[in-house]
């Protein structure tokens, strides 16, 4: 039997991590429930007092809602859009995609096909903020019509050299998603850029849209629109957002991308059937491991500690998600989750975070922050906000998503998709941001960081090759896996 399903077995196992855990894990039921009431009777009082003030900022905003429609000005964000709009000189909230298409991309077709299924669809009424960009009228964001919008800023060819390989493109998207764009337009972009690779006639087609239009899951619907051949997507599933815990440096604003090579699904899934876990368990353990390994190989942490994350999680109702259209726009949660970065055997690092992860399922924390980050930080006055919006976002160092993308190949302009990769924005003073997006049967991990935290990133993506290969084998050779993880009581 291997020695961690033995742990798992006859004690849990805690190693070390933030106070918040440590206690929600431990605290005894009826102590953690009277805490609780008193809390509630505390927030009570409290809300009693300021009931007076906040009546009085509501007329307020009323006032204001009331001018900037007289005026004519345009119409005022969602509450639940307006944190993303709480950003910073070097990391402006940016959701960046890459589809490597097979042939040759006209740029003109691509922008006839944008305006028809995307910018002008009447049928979706949200895709309107494809053609609005983001002013400020008394203290509050509206959406504004672009003024004579033009497609051609948004859809545009790359004019230099044609990347002759791998490298060359990776570098072409570090300079370009260090670059913000235009405060006179609609946030959003795509560039088409032919690649020059030895025996391959391939085209980049880079996107970049800001997380105000809409989060990952709207953004993969609007992108289906584009396809030519619908694919079946995998099972909606609730994307990983994490936060590392480490000591915070000084963004540069030059920003750095890699990801790996294709991996098979199958590899994935045949971890998580033989070890009772999910695919989620599966890639958060492969990062906790991979970032033990960068940490320690970079010689930056002898003997690396938990580092604490915040999961993130869909939050649509399930009548929004059996639409055909998933209209744009940010619905989503977290909470904070701390990986086991410390834990050295992959199996109990595996078991570890399946426990961990089950637990966070069974609690009602992320509705919480859910109604805090999208109804109460959006609708206080900016400066306040923007404080509020930073206070909860200061301890992210690392983002990583888990994105289930198209389980078929899909085309773009009548030309397959090789390959497809995503990287959420670096929020707040967030440094390194990772993603994994499966795609037709395999799957990459893609990281996009500021060069004053990690200038090589292809250092975490190798080590992330390595975790995954080491994880497998080591599932593969342990009889035990199964028996270990049918015991419900570790999980």
């Amino acid at each position: 039997m291997h020695p961690a399903i033995h742990r798992a077995r006859v004690s849990v196992n805690y190693p070390k991590m933030n106070l918040y855990c440590k206690y929600m894990e431990l605290a005894p039921s009826i102590q953690y429930g009277l805490l609780c009431i008193s809390a509630l009777v505390i927030w009570m009082l409290v809300a009693s007092l300021t009931l007076p003030f906040l009546c009085v900022f509501k007329i307020f905003q009323w006032f204001q809602e009331r001018i900037i429609s007289y005026y004519k000005l345009g119409m005022v964000l969602e509450s639940n859009d307006v944190p993303f709009l709480h950003e910073n000189e070097h990391n402006r909230n940016y959701i960046c995609g890459l589809f490597v298409v097979n042939g040759v991309i006209d740029v003109k077709e691509l922008r006839k096909l944008m305006m028809s299924r995307v910018v002008e669809n009447s049928a979706e009424p949200s895709y309107a903020r494809m053609r609005k960009l983001v002013k400020m009228y008394y203290w509050r964001y509206v959406w504004q019509d672009e003024p004579e919008f033009d497609i051609t800023r948004h859809v545009f060819n790359y004019e230099g050299d044609p990347p002759r390989s791998e490298d060359q493109l990776q570098e072409l998207l570090s300079q370009r998603f260090s670059l913000s764009m235009s405060d006179d337009m609609s946030p959003w972009e795509v560039m088409v850029a032919p690649l020059d690779l030895p025996g391959k006639d391939q085209t980049a087609i880079c996107m970049r849209i800001h997380h105000a239009i809409g989060d990952a899951f709207s953004l993969i619907g609007l992108f289906s629109n584009l396809m030519v051949k619908k694919p079946e997507f995998l099972g909606v599933k609730k994307p990983v957002v994490t936060a590392c815990d480490k000591r915070k440096q000084r963004l540069s604003g030059e920003k750095c991308t890699s990801w790996t090579s294709a991996i098979d699904l199958g590899l994935v899934k045949e971890i998580k059937t033989k070890t009772g876990t999910t695919i989620n368990d599966v890639l958060s353990t492969c990062l906790a491991g991979s970032l033990r390994r960068y940490l320690t190989s970079e010689g930056l942490q002898e003997n690396p500690t938990d580092i604490q994350i915040a999961v993130t999680v869909n939050s649509r109702p399930s009548r929004v998600l059996s639409r055909d259209k998933i209209p744009l726009e940010n619905h989503s949660t977290g909470l904070l989750y701390s990986l086991p970065v410390s834990m050295a055997d992959t199996l109990e690092r595996l078991i570890e975070t399946k426990r961990r992860m089950d637990n966070l399922k069974a609690s009602s924390h992320w509705r919480i922050f859910g109604f805090v980050y999208s109804h109460v930080v959006g609708r206080l006055p900016e400066f306040i906000g923007r404080f509020s919006s930073f206070s909860l976002k200061r301890h992210c160092s690392v983002i990583f998503s888990n994105v289930p993308g198209p389980l078929s190949p899909f085309e773009i302009n009548g030309q397959e998709v090789a390959t497809a990769l995503a990287w959420p924005p670096l929020v707040s003073d967030t440094g390194i941001s990772v993603a994994v997006l499966s795609y037709a049967g395999t799957l990459r991990m893609s990281v996009l960081s500021d060069k004053a935290v990690i200038a090589n990133p292809n250092n975490l993506t190798h080590e992330f090759e390595l975790e995954l290969k080491k994880m497998y084998e080591c599932v593969k050779n342990s009889s035990a896996c199964v028996d270990a993880t049918t015991t419900r009581k570790y999980f």
